[in-house]
């Protein structure tokens, strides 16, 4: 079923698309939510939060818009990068869902704003393979990487994503990495002017080194959400693991650029460990890779049956926890 769904056509994924979204995002406009606040929050996040907190309905409008706008986003970064075909939207989907599993984070979170720069600095780092002295590819990635952490404190470490891409890329010049330094650096120092032309500068380093770094251990979670949450890292590592081995059939420029998602992967679980586990918000940073390896599972492997199988029983999970969330 999913395998017919990846090769229907662009018309008719986008119209489960659209029927998904209605589905999943009628009860949150019905009953609208003020935008999650959490520690990790960063301050341009704190900003647009407290612009929006007398206006619930307006928070999930938002959110919504922007789900949409990295659905797309992202699909067109996988299929100019030569992963997936034109015609394949199952990757929006996968992030739709995955954005959609919670109805009390069904409004503005973070992390949505923060990924539309990290699809951003994931495209450049893409594109900078092949390419002699990539510098502005790369300049790009870094200065879209800082913004995000401003939005949202732990990803500071996607830092360390770009300097193990340039690694998977064989980079050894010292060039590239002050280069990174430098464009990562860019958003923070316009940040620390800020402090410090409000008087808030200690307060502001303060917060900002706390949630960079809070190693406790992990809060209880309720029931539902360790279940959702321990098999989609289960489907995750499966088919990360398939996907990886398949790409070493593939074309190495390929098989780089998709090294590139498992850098990510590994720098988020980074982030989520020395940041004190805030699983039930960090787990969305997962969205972008576990939209590439569904899919990937699906389309890069030759004979995907099992794996058909068992992301058929990871959606009808998802669907049974959604029913129970909204009836409970």
């Amino acid at each position: 079923m999913l395998r017919w769904i990846s090769k229907s056509g662009t018309f008719i994924q986008f119209i489960i698309f659209a029927l998904l979204l209605a589905v999943l995002w009628i009860p949150a406009i019905v009953a609208p939510h003020q935008p999650v606040i959490t520690p990790q929050d960063g301050p341009l996040y704190t900003l647009m939060a407290a612009a929006l907190t007398g206006s619930p309905l307006l928070s999930v409008a938002l959110a919504l818009v922007l789900i949409v706008l990295q659905a797309f986003l992202l699909n067109n970064v996988y299929r100019s990068n030569g992963f997936f075909g034109r015609d394949n939207m199952l990757p929006a989907i996968i992030l739709m869902l995955a954005y959609s599993w919670s109805t009390d984070y069904q409004t503005l979170h973070a992390i949505l704003p923060a990924t539309v720069f990290v699809i951003f600095a994931l495209h450049s780092i893409m594109r900078m393979y092949g390419q002699h002295a990539a510098y502005q590819q790369l300049f790009v990635a870094s200065f879209a990487t800082g913004i995000a952490a401003l939005f949202y404190i732990p990803l500071a470490y996607l830092l360390l994503m770009l300097w193990f891409t340039l690694i998977t890329y064989r980079v050894s010049s010292w060039r590239e990495y002050a280069v990174s330094i430098i464009g990562y650096a860019l958003p923070f120092i316009y940040f620390i002017s800020w402090l410090f032309w409000t008087d808030d500068l200690p307060a502001g380093l303060i917060k900002v080194s706390a949630s960079v770094y809070h190693m406790v251990i992990p809060a209880r979670i309720p029931l539902i959400d360790t279940i959702w949450l321990s098999v989609s890292a289960f489907m995750m590592l499966v088919s990360m693991v398939a996907v990886l081995n398949n790409m070493n059939d593939k074309l190495i420029s390929l098989r780089r650029r998709s090294w590139v998602l498992f850098n990510f992967s590994l720098t988020a679980l980074i982030a989520t460990l020395l940041t004190g586990w805030p699983i039930l918000s960090a787990n969305y940073i997962f969205v972008i890779p576990l939209s590439f390896f569904i899919t990937g599972s699906f389309i890069l492997i030759k004979r995907p049956f099992w794996f058909e199988m068992l992301a058929l029983v990871y959606f009808m999970l998802f669907a049974g926890m959604r029913i129970y969330l909204f009836t409970f």
